[in-house]
Protein backbone atom coordinates (compact mmCIF):
# COMPACT_ATOMS: atom_id res chain seq x y z
CA UNK A 1 0.00 0.00 0.00
CA UNK A 2 1.53 3.06 -1.23
CA UNK A 3 2.69 5.46 2.26
CA UNK A 4 0.44 8.49 2.74
CA UNK A 5 2.92 11.34 0.92
CA UNK A 6 3.19 9.39 -2.50
CA UNK A 7 -1.01 9.50 -2.16
CA UNK A 8 -1.08 13.16 -1.97
CA UNK A 9 1.57 13.77 -4.41
CA UNK A 10 -0.34 11.78 -6.70
CA UNK A 11 -3.83 13.73 -6.10
CA UNK A 12 -1.87 17.25 -6.83
CA UNK A 13 -0.54 15.49 -10.14
CA UNK A 14 -3.88 15.02 -11.11
CA UNK A 15 -5.26 18.07 -10.09
CA UNK A 16 -2.12 20.08 -12.30
CA UNK A 17 -3.32 18.36 -15.39
CA UNK A 18 -6.73 19.03 -14.51
CA UNK A 19 -5.71 22.62 -14.01
CA UNK A 20 -3.39 22.90 -16.62
CA UNK A 21 -6.30 21.83 -19.15
CA UNK A 22 -8.27 24.82 -17.82
CA UNK A 23 -5.82 27.18 -18.90
CA UNK A 24 -5.72 29.82 -22.04
CA UNK A 25 -3.22 27.75 -24.53
CA UNK A 26 -0.27 29.49 -25.65
CA UNK A 27 -0.81 32.86 -27.88
CA UNK A 28 0.63 31.32 -31.05
CA UNK A 29 0.36 32.27 -34.96
CA UNK A 30 -0.74 28.55 -35.59
CA UNK A 31 -3.23 27.93 -38.47
CA UNK A 32 -5.90 26.20 -38.28
CA UNK A 33 -8.75 25.50 -40.83
CA UNK A 34 -11.63 25.08 -38.46
CA UNK A 35 -11.02 28.76 -37.21
CA UNK A 36 -10.89 30.42 -40.06
CA UNK A 37 -13.92 29.05 -41.20
CA UNK A 38 -15.15 30.17 -37.95
CA UNK A 39 -13.75 33.77 -38.41
CA UNK A 40 -15.17 34.23 -41.68
CA UNK A 41 -19.08 32.97 -40.68
CA UNK A 42 -18.51 35.04 -37.88
CA UNK A 43 -17.96 38.33 -39.79
CA UNK A 44 -20.47 37.53 -42.17
CA UNK A 45 -22.59 37.04 -39.54
CA UNK A 46 -22.07 40.31 -38.07
CA UNK A 47 -22.43 42.04 -40.84
CA UNK A 48 -26.08 40.74 -41.43
CA UNK A 49 -26.84 41.76 -37.76
CA UNK A 50 -26.00 45.49 -38.65
CA UNK A 51 -28.43 44.85 -41.06
CA UNK A 52 -31.36 44.42 -38.78
CA UNK A 53 -34.31 46.12 -38.31
CA UNK A 54 -33.29 48.63 -34.58
CA UNK A 55 -35.56 46.32 -32.34
CA UNK A 56 -34.17 42.93 -34.04
CA UNK A 57 -30.86 44.32 -33.90
CA UNK A 58 -30.76 45.09 -30.24
CA UNK A 59 -32.54 41.55 -29.16
CA UNK A 60 -30.32 39.80 -32.00
CA UNK A 61 -27.00 41.92 -30.30
CA UNK A 62 -28.21 40.40 -26.60
CA UNK A 63 -28.15 36.64 -27.69
CA UNK A 64 -24.91 36.77 -29.55
CA UNK A 65 -22.75 36.43 -26.70
CA UNK A 66 -22.69 32.87 -26.80
CA UNK A 67 -22.06 32.62 -30.38
CA UNK A 68 -19.17 34.43 -29.55
CA UNK A 69 -17.59 32.47 -26.31
CA UNK A 70 -18.24 29.03 -28.95
CA UNK A 71 -16.54 30.79 -31.93
CA UNK A 72 -13.82 31.96 -29.68
CA UNK A 73 -12.95 28.56 -27.92
CA UNK A 74 -12.47 26.83 -31.54
CA UNK A 75 -9.83 29.66 -32.18
CA UNK A 76 -7.58 29.49 -28.63
CA UNK A 77 -4.34 29.40 -29.26
CA UNK A 78 -4.25 30.29 -33.38
CA UNK A 79 -3.89 33.15 -35.16
CA UNK A 80 -7.41 33.85 -35.48
CA UNK A 81 -8.08 34.33 -32.03
CA UNK A 82 -8.06 37.95 -31.67
CA UNK A 83 -11.45 39.04 -33.44
CA UNK A 84 -13.69 36.57 -31.57
CA UNK A 85 -11.84 37.73 -28.47
CA UNK A 86 -12.23 41.24 -29.22
CA UNK A 87 -15.64 41.02 -30.22
CA UNK A 88 -16.53 39.12 -27.09
CA UNK A 89 -15.02 41.79 -25.25
CA UNK A 90 -16.97 44.55 -26.96
CA UNK A 91 -20.20 42.55 -26.60
CA UNK A 92 -19.47 41.89 -22.54
CA UNK A 93 -18.95 45.63 -22.29
CA UNK A 94 -22.21 46.65 -23.18
CA UNK A 95 -24.19 43.30 -21.99
CA UNK A 96 -22.22 41.74 -19.08
CA UNK A 97 -23.83 43.23 -16.33
CA UNK A 98 -22.54 44.57 -13.02
CA UNK A 99 -19.25 42.75 -13.55
CA UNK A 100 -18.83 43.50 -17.32
CA UNK A 101 -15.79 46.09 -16.69
CA UNK A 102 -13.51 43.58 -14.71
CA UNK A 103 -14.41 40.61 -17.22
CA UNK A 104 -13.84 43.21 -20.07
CA UNK A 105 -10.24 43.89 -18.82
CA UNK A 106 -9.60 40.43 -17.90
CA UNK A 107 -10.30 39.59 -22.01
CA UNK A 108 -8.38 42.49 -22.92
CA UNK A 109 -5.23 41.21 -21.16
CA UNK A 110 -5.18 37.99 -22.93
CA UNK A 111 -5.42 40.00 -26.39
CA UNK A 112 -2.51 42.37 -25.32
CA UNK A 113 -0.22 39.30 -25.64
CA UNK A 114 -1.67 37.62 -28.61
CA UNK A 115 1.18 37.90 -31.43
CA UNK A 116 -1.22 38.79 -34.78
CA UNK A 117 -1.77 43.00 -33.84
CA UNK A 118 -5.10 43.29 -34.82
CA UNK A 119 -7.84 44.61 -32.79
CA UNK A 120 -5.08 45.73 -30.23
CA UNK A 121 -5.52 49.51 -30.83
CA UNK A 122 -9.29 49.06 -30.42
CA UNK A 123 -8.41 46.56 -27.56
CA UNK A 124 -6.82 49.56 -26.11
CA UNK A 125 -9.70 51.95 -26.20
CA UNK A 126 -12.27 49.68 -25.08
CA UNK A 127 -9.93 48.93 -21.58
CA UNK A 128 -10.22 52.76 -21.40
CA UNK A 129 -13.87 52.18 -21.21
CA UNK A 130 -13.77 49.04 -18.37
CA UNK A 131 -11.29 51.28 -16.05
CA UNK A 132 -13.56 54.75 -16.55
CA UNK A 133 -16.67 52.54 -15.52
CA UNK A 134 -15.02 51.83 -12.59
CA UNK A 135 -14.13 54.44 -11.85
CA UNK A 136 -10.18 54.41 -12.43
CA UNK A 137 -10.14 57.73 -13.96
CA UNK A 138 -6.19 58.48 -13.75
CA UNK A 139 -5.40 55.02 -14.55
CA UNK A 140 -7.45 55.82 -17.93
CA UNK A 141 -6.03 58.99 -18.37
CA UNK A 142 -2.87 57.83 -18.77
CA UNK A 143 -3.40 55.05 -21.69
CA UNK A 144 -5.51 57.45 -23.35
CA UNK A 145 -3.19 60.35 -23.36
CA UNK A 146 -0.69 57.50 -25.44
CA UNK A 147 -3.63 56.27 -27.68
CA UNK A 148 -5.01 59.67 -28.84
CA UNK A 149 -0.86 60.34 -30.11
CA UNK A 150 -1.24 57.41 -32.05
CA UNK A 151 -4.86 56.98 -32.60
CA UNK A 152 -6.92 60.16 -32.54
CA UNK A 153 -9.97 58.93 -33.79
CA UNK A 154 -10.71 56.74 -31.24
CA UNK A 155 -11.39 60.25 -28.95
CA UNK A 156 -10.22 58.23 -25.99
CA UNK A 157 -9.43 61.33 -24.38
CA UNK A 158 -12.93 62.92 -24.57
CA UNK A 159 -14.03 60.36 -22.76
CA UNK A 160 -11.72 60.94 -19.86
CA UNK A 161 -12.53 64.35 -20.10
CA UNK A 162 -16.45 63.37 -19.92
CA UNK A 163 -15.56 61.34 -16.91
CA UNK A 164 -14.15 63.97 -15.00
CA UNK A 165 -16.95 66.25 -14.99
CA UNK A 166 -18.28 63.65 -12.66
CA UNK A 167 -18.63 66.29 -9.18
CA UNK A 168 -18.55 69.42 -11.26
CA UNK A 169 -22.08 71.97 -11.13
CA UNK A 170 -24.25 70.32 -14.44
CA UNK A 171 -24.16 73.05 -17.34
CA UNK A 172 -27.82 74.50 -18.04
CA UNK A 173 -29.65 71.86 -19.94
CA UNK A 174 -29.88 72.71 -23.61
CA UNK A 175 -32.45 72.69 -26.17
CA UNK A 176 -36.10 73.16 -26.51
CA UNK A 177 -38.77 71.85 -24.36
CA UNK A 178 -41.06 69.43 -26.43
CA UNK A 179 -43.01 67.70 -23.61
CA UNK A 180 -42.61 68.28 -19.94
CA UNK A 181 -39.81 70.03 -18.50
CA UNK A 182 -41.73 71.53 -15.12
CA UNK A 183 -42.16 71.06 -11.98
CA UNK A 184 -39.16 68.56 -11.18
CA UNK A 185 -38.80 67.91 -7.80
CA UNK A 186 -35.61 69.16 -5.87
CA UNK A 187 -35.64 66.22 -4.52
CA UNK A 188 -35.00 63.73 -7.28
CA UNK A 189 -32.33 63.10 -9.47
CA UNK A 190 -32.37 63.95 -12.91
CA UNK A 191 -31.24 61.74 -15.87
CA UNK A 192 -30.36 62.98 -18.97
CA UNK A 193 -29.90 61.21 -21.92
CA UNK A 194 -28.48 62.32 -24.74
CA UNK A 195 -29.84 60.96 -28.37
CA UNK A 196 -29.19 61.45 -32.25
CA UNK A 197 -32.70 60.29 -33.51
CA UNK A 198 -35.17 59.24 -31.62
CA UNK A 199 -35.62 55.97 -33.06
CA UNK A 200 -36.58 52.43 -31.93
CA UNK A 201 -32.36 51.55 -31.22
CA UNK A 202 -32.47 54.83 -29.24
CA UNK A 203 -35.57 53.67 -27.53
CA UNK A 204 -34.10 50.16 -26.92
CA UNK A 205 -30.94 51.96 -25.31
CA UNK A 206 -33.12 54.26 -22.66
CA UNK A 207 -35.96 51.78 -21.89
CA UNK A 208 -34.09 49.80 -19.46
CA UNK A 209 -32.47 53.14 -18.07
CA UNK A 210 -35.77 55.46 -17.26
CA UNK A 211 -37.28 52.76 -15.29
CA UNK A 212 -34.58 51.66 -13.03
CA UNK A 213 -34.37 54.49 -10.45
CA UNK A 214 -37.85 54.16 -9.90
CA UNK A 215 -39.71 57.49 -8.54
CA UNK A 216 -35.73 58.35 -7.29
CA UNK A 217 -34.73 59.91 -10.66
CA UNK A 218 -36.70 61.59 -13.35
CA UNK A 219 -35.75 61.15 -16.94
CA UNK A 220 -34.92 64.15 -20.01
CA UNK A 221 -34.06 62.58 -23.18
CA UNK A 222 -32.31 65.26 -24.93
CA UNK A 223 -32.78 64.85 -28.66
CA UNK A 224 -31.00 65.76 -32.14
CA UNK A 225 -33.30 64.50 -34.40
CA UNK A 226 -33.95 66.30 -37.67
CA UNK A 227 -36.44 68.79 -36.63
CA UNK A 228 -38.67 69.60 -33.83
CA UNK A 229 -42.04 67.83 -35.48
CA UNK A 230 -39.77 64.16 -35.36
CA UNK A 231 -38.92 64.79 -31.52
CA UNK A 232 -42.26 65.70 -30.56
CA UNK A 233 -43.92 62.75 -31.99
CA UNK A 234 -42.25 60.19 -29.79
CA UNK A 235 -42.36 62.53 -26.57
CA UNK A 236 -45.54 61.04 -24.93
CA UNK A 237 -44.82 57.45 -26.61
CA UNK A 238 -41.80 57.39 -24.67
CA UNK A 239 -43.34 58.16 -21.05
CA UNK A 240 -39.99 60.94 -20.26
CA UNK A 241 -39.90 64.51 -20.80
CA UNK A 242 -37.90 65.44 -24.25
CA UNK A 243 -35.97 68.14 -25.00
CA UNK A 244 -34.87 68.99 -28.99
CA UNK A 245 -31.69 70.51 -29.84
CA UNK A 246 -30.26 71.37 -33.07
CA UNK A 247 -27.19 69.58 -34.21
CA UNK A 248 -24.30 71.45 -33.73
CA UNK A 249 -25.92 73.49 -30.92
CA UNK A 250 -23.65 75.73 -28.77
CA UNK A 251 -25.24 74.79 -26.20
CA UNK A 252 -24.22 70.89 -25.79
CA UNK A 253 -20.39 71.88 -25.97
CA UNK A 254 -19.97 72.24 -22.01
CA UNK A 255 -21.41 68.57 -21.26
CA UNK A 256 -18.54 67.26 -23.70
CA UNK A 257 -19.87 64.74 -25.30
CA UNK A 258 -17.97 61.80 -26.42
CA UNK A 259 -20.73 60.18 -28.28
CA UNK A 260 -24.35 59.63 -28.27
CA UNK A 261 -26.42 57.90 -26.85
CA UNK A 262 -24.94 58.78 -23.70
CA UNK A 263 -26.71 59.50 -20.33
CA UNK A 264 -25.72 61.78 -17.25
CA UNK A 265 -26.47 61.59 -13.98
CA UNK A 266 -27.70 64.89 -12.39
CA UNK A 267 -27.76 64.78 -8.29
CA UNK A 268 -30.74 66.33 -6.10
CA UNK A 269 -31.47 69.98 -6.94
CA UNK A 270 -31.98 73.06 -7.25
CA UNK A 271 -28.23 73.14 -7.69
CA UNK A 272 -27.44 69.72 -9.04
CA UNK A 273 -23.90 68.35 -9.54
CA UNK A 274 -23.07 65.52 -11.86
CA UNK A 275 -23.20 62.14 -9.98
CA UNK A 276 -22.54 59.85 -12.68
CA UNK A 277 -21.74 59.62 -16.50
CA UNK A 278 -22.62 56.84 -18.67
CA UNK A 279 -24.57 55.20 -15.89
CA UNK A 280 -25.98 51.53 -16.17
CA UNK A 281 -29.14 50.47 -15.18
CA UNK A 282 -27.58 48.24 -11.97
CA UNK A 283 -26.36 51.62 -10.70
CA UNK A 284 -29.28 54.01 -10.89
CA UNK A 285 -31.12 50.99 -9.44
CA UNK A 286 -29.08 51.18 -6.32
CA UNK A 287 -30.87 54.67 -5.54
CA UNK A 288 -34.08 52.73 -5.40
CA UNK A 289 -34.97 52.38 -1.25
CA UNK A 290 -34.60 49.11 0.34
CA UNK A 291 -37.58 47.93 1.49
CA UNK A 292 -38.29 47.10 5.50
Amino acid sequence: MPSLPILCLAVLLILAVGCGEQRDPAPSMAESADAATVVRELEYDLRSLSTLPAGQRTAAHLAFGERLRRDLAVCRGTRYENKPLYWLADWTFTYGGPTAAHDVLRLIDRLDILPAPAFRNAGRALRVQALLRLGRVPEARGIARQLEQEVPEFGAIRRVEFHEMVGQPAPALPGVVVSGGADIPDQVFLLVAFLGMPDAAAEDWLTPLKGAGGDRVRTVAVTTAGDLLAATTVASAWGVDVRWVRQGDEALVPWRLPTVPTAVLLGPGPARVIVAVDPQASQLQRLVPTPR
